[in-house]
């Protein structure tokens, strides 16, 4: 199931050059290489990923978007539909006593569902910016050259993709139950019943609703095939229907983002984490440029304390929830 989407993921992604990879880490060499004044250094990286990047597009003028890394989160919420329903009403309750904190920590475990986090380099306008902050560089222009730096990070793509998972085990026992052999009615019967929980389960976590069309269809598809094994068990042509319903039904509940990717963000690899440092505080930008690299600086630096505090929190919220609900 989850195996199966990952894969189905991977082979529609493109496949990035190495010499992108390559040229994207160049230009945070010399962004550092520039807060440390190195600018021959600086104009050696520079030089060689424009090389890199022009070849590539030579090549490839097509490129758009290209992966540069990503990552694969699952998250599985162990309980029945009964006990989300019961989830939901201490939470209700909570926010009525004003435990709003403790409601939102339980209503962040509300969530079953494969998270994709794709960091993208768009092709048509990163090359650009690295251009141009070699132009500068090599005019002597320190400023412009890592303000056009940082315009090239900031182009960087970050694309989230949700993919519920109690609509695609669903989608499996469906498929598990029309492979059966018509004589297995019970295991039949069984396997439906368990994907008719799947999909109350998706419903109540709120990754779709009991009365949007797709829903309704597949829930009178999967009556109808229940009732059909109880008589003549004819049932190929409704198994096909569920599946194309089913289809239909993840592809809606596919939540995909986009964002651009923050200026300090950067990429998780050892050339990129020096980077970052440089991008929080770049000494030669002025006026501006600078107060807002010290807004995002503040900011990241508040998101990181309160990344540090949720695990203490969440300890805490445990207990919370138990003394609330006696």
């Amino acid at each position: 199931m989850m195996q199966t989407q990952v894969q189905k993921h991977q082979k529609e992604q493109v496949q990035t050059p190495k010499e992108v990879t390559e040229a994207i880490r160049d230009t945070f060499v010399a962004l550092h290489a520039i807060e440390q004044n190195k600018l021959d250094e600086a104009k050696k990286a520079l030089k060689a990923a424009d090389e890199k990047f022009s070849a590539v597009l030579k090549k490839h003028p097509e490129f758009d978007l290209l992966p540069l890394e990503e990552t694969l989160t699952a998250y599985t919420y162990p309980g029945s539909s009964k006990d989300i329903e019961a989830a939901l009403k201490v939470s209700i309750e909570l926010i009525k006593a004003h435990d709003t904190q403790v409601a939102r920590a339980l209503m962040m475990t509300l969530k079953d569902e494969l998270d994709i986090n794709i960091v993208s380099i768009p092709m048509k306008l990163y090359p650009a910016s690295t251009k141009e902050a070699l132009k500068a560089l090599e005019k002597g222009d320190k400023k412009a050259a890592l303000e056009a730096l940082a315009l090239g990070f900031g182009t960087l793509v970050n694309t989230q993709i949700i993919i519920p998972t109690p609509l695609l085990a669903a989608q499996d026992l469906v498929i598990d139950a029309s492979k059966l052999d018509k004589s297995k009615k019970e295991e039949a019967q069984k396997l439906l019943s368990l994907a008719k929980e799947e999909l109350k389960r998706a419903e109540l976590l709120g990754y779709t609703k009991k009365h949007d069309a797709a829903y309704k269809l597949i829930s009178e598809d999967i009556e109808k095939i229940e009732k059909e094994i109880k008589g003549k068990n004819i049932v190929e042509k409704l198994y096909e229907k569920l599946l194309g319903d089913f289809k239909k039904l993840i592809n809606d509940t596919r939540h995909e983002t986009h964002r651009m990717q923050k200026r300090a963000d950067g990429l998780h690899d050892s050339v990129a984490l020096k980077a970052e440092e440089a991008l929080k505080n770049p000494k030669a930008i002025k006026g501006h440029s600078q107060a807002q690299e010290r807004v995002e600086e503040a900011t990241i630096k508040m998101e990181a304390q309160a990344r540090k505090k949720a695990d203490l929190f969440n300890k805490e919220v445990a207990q919370d929830m138990k003394d609330t609900v006696k």
